[in-house]
Order: structure tokens, then C-alpha cells, then sequence
């Protein structure tokens, strides 16, 4: 099979790209628009603000985002860190 080709604005916006290789994969797989539709909702969306002090004094506000798009499978974790006893 060939691949579809990206645009140049495509390749350069990682959500397009991710976008336009999603619409490839279901296309290959052959799902149904329904099914695509659910796999492009999130079901979870988290965003927080993080006010950080920079090493020059000023207060700068840093965007976090976490997505969860399905907990089917049971409940989704954050990676999680081993740290040494």
C-alpha cells in the first residue's frame, strides 16, 4: 500500500501530521466513521498552569495538558518513578 504523502504545513505542525497519519491508519484498517469519531474524543482532558520564577527573577506560567482518550481497558496511570529505598 502507499503511504500518503504530508504537506509541507503538515510535517511542520506535529497535530496535523499526528492528524493526517490517524486518518491514514483508519483508513488502512478500514473503520467506520463512527469509530473514528471515538477514537478522536478524549475522555478525559486535564490542563493545569504552573507559575515558575525563572533564574532572572521573572514569573513566567507554564501550560500542562493530560489526555485520556479511553479507560476500556481499565483505569489509566501516569507513568510511574522507582525511587531508590
Amino acid at each position: 500500500m502507499a503511504s500518503t504523502t504530508l504537506s509541507l504545513g503538515q510535517e511542520k505542525n506535529p497535530w496535523l501530521a499526528a492528524e493526517a497519519r490517524f486518518d491514514e491508519a483508519a483508513t488502512r484498517l478500514n473503520l467506520d466513521d463512527g469509530l473514528r469519531k471515538v477514537l478522536r474524543t478524549s475522555a478525559k482532558e486535564i490542563t493545569v498552569h504552573i507559575p515558575v520564577q525563572l533564574d532572572d527573577g521573572c514569573l513566567e506560567v507554564f501550560t500542562g495538558y493530560r489526555v485520556q482518550h479511553s479507560i476500556a481497558r481499565g483505569p489509566a496511570k501516569a507513568a510511574s518513578a522507582s525511587l531508590p529505598m
